[in-house]
């Protein structure tokens, strides 16, 4: 049940209306929790006259305090909540509202509006300007009915919609006020997109339950990041490209008590620019859109948080009672009070319970625990990788990439531009006489129609032929090295 978590805000909103709750820093504009209380209040009337209260509502638009206001507006009312953020495909949009049965769309944003949504399903934008008299009913008392739905990236090896349902959600924000320390008079600095997971129960559901405020700026860049983290901001939740940037503008003496990282390793190097920059401590968090936090530690390596019991397995047993070790060397798997309901795919009358064994979750993360219970990540069991915090699977990639006509056949991998800056390298095999700069154009204009912004290629690089082994199978962990190889070649003619 999500009433603890949206029973809680909106009391402290009744309570407080005049306390500054969201800070859109582009617009250096604060919102109060009365301004987005009222927000909330107008959307979920819509919601009621619109739509039944066991529907879907599409959350859409950038973070801020529009989404704060959908977010109580849909799950205050009892309904089932699916951001989904500006950086969605026009595809990708609409086939969420099919394969999802979405009944309503909320805009977060009337000025980024999606332009062509499908033409049977009503559309409102979050409303500021008008306020909720004293003698409205009250929409938001059925938050014992709300559920979120999320889309995972796959690491656990099965992509698509995780489905968290209330009791979960609590769980989730309990723990993390817990673990972080969040108190009322912290300000969070939210620059990761609200819409995933890392993002909205950073941003949005510990900050709601500790009654922080956050500071939400989209990005972070050197100018006005840095400035919003000096002005204010106590807690930084980032991934490790924005702490490498945030080091370069380290200013100390200011009310920044708690930076930490998610989402990959954080070089040592950065972590201690970093620390030294801001005379902060960086913590790192390992989690799961389907479990949510797993463990924490200010020194790289941490131990499970409250509710969360962790083992390993042998990566290569496929059988539905491995070996559960609680320490030693192997596949990580996950029990927690937070876990997920199950994946809704187009067609799913039930959620699936994904790949569980004795009640743990199968995270598809390699891994070892030490005799004091404390967590390393080492590898994937599986392909996906990180760029800029947000998760990439290469078979995603090389599916959009094989529409293009001219592409034979293609391999993704990661290309570490830097120490904490990762990107998508499509490596292609062109058909027989095919221009490749014209080829590459147009794969790189079906990567933008058909994928988000952080899984289009960065790099494409044209070869003879994939390397495979014997059997035909893919030797992904060649291709950086094979482009090289080519470049050089090229390079000393």
């Amino acid at each position: 049940m999500a009433v603890s978590l949206i029973r809680t805000w909106v009391a402290s909103a009744q309570g407080e209306p005049d306390r500054p709750a969201v800070l859109e820093v582009e617009e250096n504009r604060w919102f109060t929790r009365g301004e987005i209380l009222d927000a909330a209040m107008r959307a979920a009337q819509w919601l009621d006259r619109s739509v039944p209260e066991e529907a879907t509502v599409l959350l859409h638009g950038p973070g801020g305090a529009g989404y704060w206001a959908g977010l109580v507006a849909v799950l205050g009312s009892g309904r089932r909540l699916l951001p989904v953020g500006m950086d969605a495909t026009e595809a990708d949009r609409h086939s969420l509202v099919e394969s999802h049965g979405v009944a309503a769309i909320l805009e977060t944003d009337s000025k980024a509006r999606w332009c062509s949504p499908p033409a049977d399903v009503p559309v409102s934008s979050i409303d500021f300007e008008t306020v909720v008299g004293d003698g409205a009913s009250d929409p938001l008392d059925r938050g014992a009915r709300g559920s979120l739905l999320l889309r995972s990236s796959g690491t656990t090896g099965r992509p698509g919609v995780v489905l968290r349902e209330g009791e979960a959600i609590d769980r989730v924000s309990k723990t993390l006020v817990e673990v972080l320390g969040l108190v009322e008079a912290d300000r969070v600095l939210a620059t990761i997109p609200m819409q995933h997971a890392y993002g909205i129960e950073h941003g949005v559901f510990a900050p709601m339950l500790a009654g922080a405020s956050v500071a939400f700026k989209a990005g972070f860049d050197l100018m006005s990041g840095a400035q919003a983290l000096t002005d204010g901001a106590t807690v930084f939740p980032a991934v490790p490209v924005t702490l490498e940037a945030a080091a370069r503008v380290g200013r100390k003496g200011t009310a920044l008590r708690l930076a930490y990282t998610a989402g990959t390793r954080l070089p040592r190097a950065v972590r201690e620019a970093f620390e030294a920059a801001w005379d902060v401590r960086v913590g790192d968090l390992y989690g799961m859109t389907e479990i949510g936090t797993i463990s924490w530690g200010v020194d790289e390596d941490g131990t499970p948080v409250p509710g969360v019991s962790v083992g390993v397995i042998d990566p290569e047993d496929t059988s539905s009672s491995p070996v559960i070790r609680r320490q030693g060397v192997g596949e990580i798997v996950v029990r927690s009070d937070a876990m997920f309901k199950g994946y809704l795919d187009v067609g799913d009358a039930e959620p699936d319970p994904g790949r569980r064994v004795e009640g743990h979750l199968r995270t598809g993360d390699l891994g070892e625990i030490d005799s004091s219970g404390r967590v390393r990540i080492t590898g994937r069991a599986k392909l996906q990788f990180d760029v800029g915090g947000l998760k990439v699977n290469p078979e995603d990639v090389e599916k959009a990439i094989l529409n293009t006509v001219g592409v034979r056949e293609v391999a993704v991998v990661p290309v570490d531009l830097t120490e904490t800056v990762t990107r998508v390298l499509a490596v292609v095999v062109a058909d027989d006489d095919i221009d490749e700069s014209d080829l590459e154009s147009a794969l790189r204009a079906e990567a933008k129609r058909l994928l988000p912004a952080h899984q289009r290629p960065r790099v494409v690089r044209f070869v003879t032929e994939l390397p495979r082994s014997a059997t035909g199978k893919l030797l992904r962990g060649r291709l950086v090295d094979l482009v090289e190889l080519n470049e050089a070649v090229e390079r000393s003619r």
